[in-house]
This record gives structure tokens, sequence and C-alpha cells, in this order.
């Protein structure tokens, strides 16, 4: 067990206690650690032979020792509580690590569970049960963004997977408690980490007569709930929800909304805010079009013209002006009118009709979303 926690840290965490000569030790009388005045030549010592070496032990099981190089007496002084102090933090080390171990079980399941598009229904709702859920519950699905120094911390390259570990454990149970102390009703949510620095809400909406009433209700609240995760974590907080579909594949389908619309709105609107498909407007029927981000490739396949590309952002940027386009390109009007049915022809959609102009626009954007 030893050997899987930062021994360094538990010899600067005991500093406090002593400023003698300290190492720690393995079962086997490995050094794993030791203070910097601790002098000893050999990374091994003879156990059986060491009189200064005190075992350390977590619920009854032997995990290794700490080696006081220092006379009999102030062992006996200082060993005691030394002995205390460091079999209570590895105590909660353990406890953590079997937390975050779960966890990591619980976030994998998840994880898979929104991104899978091939499953076993009867299996997973199996795999469930054992994390305690029921999957046949209506749920929609919340997208958690965290941004600041949590976003920092949860994408640093400078802390041991152990300390990432602990994080994250640490930020879902905020955000479980958050949830839980906001919806006092329908709290058979399921939340997990998938990743960077978002978190996902498997949001409980009661039985199937109710949910109209509580998605409605979610969706009124949700502003309210986020300034409740801001508070909590000092942090910006981007939210994207995703509507209630029935059965699992409903889930992924939920999950899939969520996940667009928090990229859509933090690209056109930027980060910190609450998005759904009610947010878009008029254009949610064509985000929600059922090709999702993968809209732009149908349309734009094919499209490779690096002129054409450049032709339309300026016919766009010109507010759809033949002649303002033309004049900011410093062609002949008629080049491009070319260009255009060249376009339309390509696209099978004309950038000088409106609502073929908006879709073109929009895959435009999405496309740059899906990079």
């Amino acid at each position: 067990m030893l050997a899987s926690l930062p021994s360094k840290e538990l010899v600067k965490r005991v500093s406090g206690i002593t400023k003698n000569p300290i190492a720690i030790l393995d079962t086997a009388g490995n050094i794993l650690s030791k203070s910097s005045n601790f002098e000893y030549k050999t990374e091994h010592i003879n156990i059986k032979q060491a009189k200064k070496a005190i075992p350390l032990a977590v619920e009854g099981e032997k995990v290794g020792y700490v080696f006081m190089d220092v006379p009999r007496e102030v062992i006996k002084e200082e060993g005691d509580v030394l002995k205390s102090m460091l079999e209570l933090i590895l105590h909660q080390a353990l406890v953590l690590e079997n937390i975050t171990s779960e966890d990591r079980k619980i976030n994998k399941f998840i994880y898979d569970l929104l991104h899978s598009e091939e499953y076993d229904e009867n299996e997973v709702l199996a795999q469930a049960k054992v994390y305690g859920f029921d999957l046949k519950n209506p749920r929609s699905i919340l997208l958690i963004d965290l941004g600041g120094d949590i976003q920092n911390t949860l994408y640093s390259e400078n802390l041991s997977c152990n300390e990432k570990d602990s994080f994250w454990a640490k930020v879902k149970r905020s955000v479980t408690y958050s949830t839980t102390s906001f919806y006092t009703r329908n709290q058979n949510n399921i939340i997990a980490y998938i990743g960077g620095s978002r978190f996902s809400v498997l949001k409980d909406l009661g039985q199937e007569d109710e949910v109209r009433n509580n998605f409605k209700h979610l969706l009124q609240t949700l502003n309210s709930f986020q300034q409740i995760l801001k508070q909590e974590f000092r942090s910006s907080v981007t939210i994207g929800v995703g509507k209630y579909y029935p059965g699992i594949s409903g889930l992924r389908e939920s999950f899939e909304e969520a996940n667009i619309a928090i990229s859509f709105g933090e690209k056109v609107w930027g980060r910190d805010k609450v998005y759904s498909f009610d947010s878009f407007g008029v254009v949610a029927p064509l985000i929600n079009s059922g090709r999702g981000l993968d809209f732009p490739k149908n349309v734009f396949e094919g499209f490779s013209s690096t002129e054409l590309k450049k032709t339309l952002n300026i016919f766009f940027d010109s507010d759809m002006s033949l002649t303002a386009t033309a004049k900011k390109l410093k062609i002949h009007r008629n080049t491009l009118v070319y260009r255009l049915d060249k376009i339309t022809e390509i696209l099978k959609l004309d950038p000088r009709i409106f609502d073929d102009a908006v879709q073109i626009k929009l895959s435009m954007l999405f496309g740059e979303l899906a990079r």
C-alpha cells in the first residue's frame, strides 16, 4: 500500500512533529522516502535487526515502517505520536483510494453508456443494478463544464494520478451534494466525471406521467442551480441540458443534445451560461436535425476550394450584398455570380437565398466546433 502512496508527502506531513531523521520503509525494509537529514547510505534496512523501526498498520494489516535514526529514549518520546499520525494519514488515503476506485468504475460505466453506439440493453441494466442505479427511471442529461482554477487543476500535468483522482473525486462529491441539496424531489440522480472539466448528471425526472412538468421545472431552475455551483466552486460554470428520450438509447440521445447545446452555446455566446435547444430560438430545429455536429460534413462534402470558402465568408460578412462583396474581393460582379453559382452547385444550397444561407452559415460554424 505504501508503494502506491506519495511517501514523500508522509515525511513532509510529520515534519511538524519531529525534526529528527526519519525514513518510510515498505514491509521488506526498502526505503521509500526519507527526510533530508537521514544519512543512511543504503536503500534497504534489515527490519529483523532494526530496533528503531516502528511498524505501521492499517485496518489490522502491516503496511510498512517508520524508521527513526535516533536514540531509543527519543523514540519512546515521539514514536507513539508519529505512529498514530502516520496511520491516520494512511487510513484516510485508503478510504479515498477505495472511494475513487469505485468512482472510476462508475465514471467509466456512465462514459461508455453515453458514448457507445452498440450495447446490450439487458446487460447495461444489470450492470447498473450492481452500482445501485435504476436506468429505467426517466432521466435527462445535464453536462456541467467547470472553469477557472477547477479546470486548470483537472487539466494540470503537474499532478500525480493519485492527486488528480483525489481532486476530481472531491469535485464530484461537491456536485453530488449541490444537486441533492438543490433538487429535493426526485433525487435518484447519477453523477459521473466524464473527463476534462466536465461532469454529467443523469437527472431523475420522476414518474413517466410527471416528466413533462418536471423537465419544464428543471429548465426554469437551472440558472439558479448554476449560481449554486458557481458559489460552491468559485469558478465559471457552463451547463448544457438535453431533453428526455425514453429507453437506454434515449440517454445517449439526451447526452448528444446536451453536448451540442453546450458546444454551440459556448462558441456563439461564451462560457458561464445555461444552454438548451430552447436557447437557440429559430435555429434550434436546424441544430437538432438529427445530424448534430456531422451536419457540416454532409453539407461541405467535396467542398475544398479555399477561394470559394473565402468568397462565402466575405459574402456573409457583407450582409449578402453582391456589390459590396465584389468590391471587397476586387472582382467583377459577374465573376462573383459565377462563384456563387458554383457554390450552389456543390452544396445544393444557394447562399443568396436566406434560408439556405442560414444553413450554410451554421454548417460553417459547426465545422469549427467539430474540429
